[in-house]
């Protein structure tokens, strides 16, 4: 990339640390509200969690269940096949990415210049997928009783933590928890990976556990070995067509490689158990789909790391995709700490969409008006089976989707979001959101975090007022550009103002982590 000058002594110490360190679906049922069935929830009519049971209950059964039981009943022979009638892949109006323009610049030319004689120079931070063996997870719970969201600063032993460099390791705890009750393991540290380039095909190889699995990508707009290029990688292919993401027009010159990464690749969703993944770690695996996604992902950067002829900066890598990708892409920035930029788009339930305001906003509706747990648990074998028994019992969930966003954290993330398609979850996002951004906050990166909602548009449909949110973000975090400004909350373009009481679902302090 381009020179860049060493900070003070003060701006470096921050940044090492931080370095270091590291909310369904297809369902629309209109562009904009109408009425009470189909208007954004205001914030007179969504007035806040009920109160808490005295008695913490079994997800699946309603028995008592206390923080040192196990996880929920394994259901893995029963049918997930349930989708909802109404959520048809056929009405996702998408738009195609335009090709990458402009120059090429290269990362193998950086060149570090000390700005005083002074300035302490920190190591450079491990590259690596996560930091899992760095830290002891305690044992984690599968009910609480709490009808707020969960604190994200608040460890499985029961401490808070203070400082930036313990956010490392809470981090993993939260993924931990995420991989043992919705989403199932992520496999680390397979035996061998291997890339092999031909054309604009790249296709990965992964060996594990004696088996071997194959699967390629399209690389568009590439770099050299010599002078490498940031790229996007975007969920594509399939039904969505043969784009990066749906980003649209945001990418066109912007000086960026595009990979498009087909998951059906890699886990389709029309059968359990399929799919290349699974072809490696059994049928039986509970493991559902997205986390598979996020593996493959990850697979596909270990590769490029090992093939620099395919001419990409593995540095400056960031993720996209929208709608059920949208779940697809958070989980693959969450749980990969490479991804130095995730874009989600339009997520909904499962993604940057909060449970338990969704499932309020149902509960005040009389009618599933978004998603709920148990579709969005059943849809698309996106999870492990057991987690749709927690369908009405959201407020048992040691997590909520805040957490799985603040995962991310310190690195950049851009959420976007489609006002008035109710099915997506218009509120429980966008207070999904504004809670995220208490986490960045904390750890003194406000700039790295944009919560953008935007009605009047199809689903997965950029519109161009979302435009340059993308671009700023490319540009500042991939290209590395100066004098660009990021870090908000913008919803002033929904045609119904949602209204974000914080003591209604927030009762912890934001810490300023040192």
């Amino acid at each position: 990339m381009k020179t860049r000058k060493m900070l003070a002594v003060s701006a470096i110490a921050v940044l090492g640390l931080f370095s270091a360190n590291g909310c369904s679906d297809d369902k629309s049922n209109g562009l904009g509200p109408e009425g009470d069935v189909n208007g954004v929830v205001s914030s007179e009519s969504l007035l806040g969690p009920e109160s808490s049971e005295s008695v913490l209950q079994d997800p699946v059964g309603g028995e008592a269940l206390s923080s040192e039981q196990e996880e929920v009943p394994n259901l893995e022979g029963e049918s997930s096949s349930s989708v909802n009638p109404e959520s048809s892949v056929s009405e996702l109006p998408l738009s195609s990415a335009d090709s990458a323009e402009s120059e090429v610049l290269s990362s193998s030319s950086e060149v570090a210049e000390i700005s005083s004689s002074s300035a302490i120079v920190e190591a450079a931070p491990a590259f690596k997928e996560d930091y899992r063996d760095e830290c002891s997870i305690s044992e984690i719970p599968t009910s609480v009783n709490n009808a707020k969201l969960p604190d994200p600063f608040t460890t499985l032993a029961g401490t808070r933590i203070s400082s930036k460099d313990e956010w490392k390791c809470r981090r993993e705890e939260i993924g931990a928890m995420y991989e043992k009750i919705m989403y199932g393991d992520k496999p680390r540290n397979p035996e061998k990976v291997e890339g092999k380039l031909a054309g604009s095909t790249f296709t990965v190889t992964v060996t594990d556990k004696g088996k071997s699995a194959s699967f390629a990508v399209t690389i568009n707009g590439a770099g050299t070995k010599d002078n490498p290029k940031p790229a996007m990688i975007g969920f594509g292919g399939g039904f969505m067509g043969n784009t990066c993401g749906s980003l649209g027009g945001s990418l066109s010159g912007l000086d960026i490689a595009q990979i498009i990464f087909n998951p059906d690749n890699v886990a389709p969703e029309s059968q359990r158990g399929s799919g290349k993944f699974y072809d490696i770690y059994g049928s039986n695996a509970s493991t559902g789909t997205i986390m598979a996604w996020a593996w493959g992902v990850s697979r596909l950067i270990d590769a490029l790391e090992k093939t620099p002829e395919a001419g990409i900066d593995v540095k400056h890598l960031g993720i996209t995709g929208c709608s059920r990708w949208g779940k697809g892409s958070l989980a693959v920035g969450a749980f990969d700490t490479r991804i130095a930029l995730t874009i989600p788009q339009e997520s909904g339930s499962g993604g940057a969409s909060l449970w338990r305001v969704g499932a309020q906003v149902n509960k005040q509706k009389g009618k599933q008006f978004v998603q709920g747990l148990n579709s969005a648990g059943s849809e698309g074998n996106w999870m492990k089976t057991t987690f749709k028994n927690y369908d009405g019992k959201e407020n048992t969930l040691p997590f909520d989707q805040h957490m799985l966003v603040a995962m991310v954290a310190p690195r950049p993330l851009l959420i976007i979001d489609n006002a008035g398609q109710e099915w997506l979850g218009e509120v429980p996002s966008n207070y999904c959101g504004q809670a995220s951004k208490e986490v960045f906050d904390a750890l003194g990166v406000s700039e790295n975090y944009t919560y953008s909602q935007e009605g009047g548009h199809a689903h997965c449909s950029l519109p161009n007022g979302q435009f340059d949110e993308v671009k700023d973000f490319i540009n500042k975090f991939l290209l590395e550009k100066d004098g660009i400004k990021t870090g908000k909350i913008d919803y002033t373009k929904n045609s119904e103002q949602i209204k974000w009481n914080k003591s209604d679902w927030i009762d912890w302090t934001t810490p300023t982590l040192r």
